[in-house]
């Protein structure tokens, strides 16, 4: 150890390495947080604490400290526990928030982000008409004055406040810029995934700079649950995007909200910064730091290290977080998104169901949910959660059994298979492989690996998804059954359909659920899809997991009753 120790500590003194990558790389080294303190220190990169005016990576000093060997020596024989840490306070009174997002962003405008951390930074940038308030789902007006639907439900009308400013000068909010907002993702040219969110939207109607309406050809169940306080009902300012394009707005947004856009790092770290000029309660941060770490093993070494301030941790270690509570709080929520193994039909190798059944029956899912959630998470048996509208309470549940498995692959007429399973290589998709590849062995499929980090992953194109086989995957949801349906239909293979998988009975059966507002009628629907979606045969349920967060005692954190960050509502403590 003492060779390695001394590699990574002249990497550190010659700037090849920063201070939290050093301190990830010595706990995995088996250091404790006192001992890799004590380093940093000799070293002259200050504590394992936030250093007052770090913004992501602190080099060191470039000259060898005598004696940092010596130092370094006795300090990997210490042994101490972590200190409470807190939200960094630099020299001049500055605070920063750092909140672990578990994938890196690649797109933060709300007509195209790819996953649920990118909604949990550009939150803090954007507003919406109206949105939920922190911790509960209750809608608040945000940029909306007043807003009131019309009896027969195709009429939003709404008054915005007036005054609200864009960031860095872009002028006033107005009904233009909200037009321009719902339009472009309801607009099919557009090729927004969401367009869903706007499934019947006509169009937005100017009244005047303040006033205006948002006309529907029928009447839409989600529009005030997961439309118009989430994702797809953010405004954006028309006159910054035209002037600077699709492009560049991916990851260069400005809004009118609490916190201003400052950079994004690939791979390490999008900061915001305070906007002095809000119309609303004053931001509490003047800066939050959303550090990406994709594994949640990495991401506790920088919670115990005081490198975050909250952040996701793994089933394994959320008890022994529970157990240090003079030093960190706990949240756990359960969740309405959902975890799957799911099987491309359209790959030659899957398109024949008793191959599909085969590995329905051969997988054994409490074996995965044991060694990859230490049993925080329950199994699931279909798409929509419990206490969810459209939840289906008689839904089959699958329990291994080998000889059925291996009936089917004789049904297949096969007795071995090759297939590749794709997934993000971290501490908890692994186990998902590792089970599935023993379980498979057993009724003959020769399962190997095909690794990626969550970029690549989710950056997927529609002929990369065309060549995966078995996948593992994780969708976020919000607390409407049409959201969690609106993935998997036929226009979205190549999108967000991984499975490829066509129904026209499923694809009529999620339009009449977003235009009915009689919820038993609903109901009945929701079921339907999923027992359409369970006879095809292409998904072996996991779970819809639980929301485990850890953070300092110095915040307060802000979460959904489903789990979902809401990182515009932290405060400190």
């Amino acid at each position: 150890m003492a060779r390695e120790l001394n590699r990574i500590i002249e990497d550190f003194q010659q700037r090849r390495l920063g201070r939290r990558e050093f301190v990830i790389k010595a706990a995995a080294l088996g250091l404790s947080m006192g001992a890799i303190g004590s380093i940093l220190a000799a070293c002259g990169g200050g504590a394992a604490t936030p250093a007052a005016t770090e913004t992501g990576t602190t080099a060191a000093t470039t000259t060898a400290t005598a004696g940092v060997t010596e130092t370094a020596t006795a300090a990997a024989t210490e042994t101490a526990t972590p200190t409470a840490t807190q939200a960094s306070t630099g020299g001049s009174g500055s605070n920063i928030l750092r909140i672990r997002i578990p994938t890196d962003i690649q797109i933060l405008d709300p007509a195209y982000y790819v996953a649920e951390e990118e909604y949990v930074v550009n939150q803090t940038v954007f507003n919406n008409l109206i949105i939920y308030g922190p911790n509960g789902y209750e809608a608040n007006n945000d940029l909306a004055e007043k807003i009131e639907t019309s009896p027969d439900g195709k009429t939003v009308t709404f008054t915005l406040k007036q005054g609200v400013q864009w960031h860095k000068g872009y002028g006033e909010v107005t009904t233009d810029d909200v037009k321009f907002s719902y339009e472009r993702i309801g607009d099919p040219a557009n090729n927004s995934p969401y367009q869903g969110d706007w499934a019947t939207l006509d169009h937005v109607e100017v009244i005047d700079k303040y006033n205006g309406k948002i006309i529907l050809k029928e009447p839409f169940a989600p529009l005030f649950k997961s439309t118009l306080p989430v994702g797809s009902g953010q405004i954006i300012p028309k006159k910054y995007y035209e002037e600077v394009g699709k492009e560049k707005f991916a990851t260069n947004i400005l809004g009118s909200g609490p916190y201003i856009f400052d950079s994004w790092t690939p791979k390490d770290k999008v900061i915001v910064k305070k906007n002095p000029d809000y119309f609303g309660d004053p931001p509490k941060w003047d800066e939050i730091h959303f550090v990406a770490i994709d594994d949640d093993k990495v991401g506790e070494v920088a919670l115990d290290s005081g490198d975050l301030d909250f952040g996701r941790v793994s089933p394994a270690s959320f008890s022994r977080y529970q157990g240090q509570t003079d030093t960190f709080a706990t949240v756990k929520k359960p969740r309405l998104g959902f975890l799957w193994i799911g099987m491309n039909m359209q790959h030659p190798k899957l398109q024949d169901i008793n191959v599909r059944q085969a590995i329905r029956y051969g997988i054994d899912v409490p074996s995965i949910l044991q060694a990859a959630y230490m049993g925080q998470v329950d199994q699931c048996y279909g798409l929509i959660a419990p206490g969810l509208l459209g939840y289906w309470a008689d839904a089959p549940q699958y329990k291994r059994d080998v000889a059925k498995a291996k009936d089917y692959m004789s049904k297949a007429g096969l007795t071995s298979l090759d297939l590749t399973m794709d997934f993000i290589d971290t501490s908890e998709y692994r186990p998902w492989f590792e089970v599935s590849q023993q379980n498979l062995a057993e009724i003959g499929i020769n399962l190997t690996a095909n690794t990626k980090d969550s970029s690549s992953f989710w950056g997927m194109s529609a002929d990369q998804q065309k060549q995966m086989q078995l996948f593992c995957s994780n969708y976020s949801m919000e607390p409407d059954p049409s959201w969690a349906t609106v993935w998997f239909i036929s226009d979205q293979i190549g999108v967000w359909n991984w499975m490829s998988w066509s129904n026209k009975e499923y694809d009529d059966l999620h339009k009449q659920g977003l235009v009915e507002l009689d919820d038993t009628k609903r109901q009945q629907i929701y079921v339907k899809m999923q027992q359409l979606w369970d006879e095809a045969c292409h998904t072996v349920w996991l779970t819809h997991y639980a929301g485990l967060y850890v953070s300092t005692l110095k915040i307060k954190p802000a979460v959904t009753p489903h789990g979902l960050i809401q990182s515009r509502f932290f405060e400190p403590a």
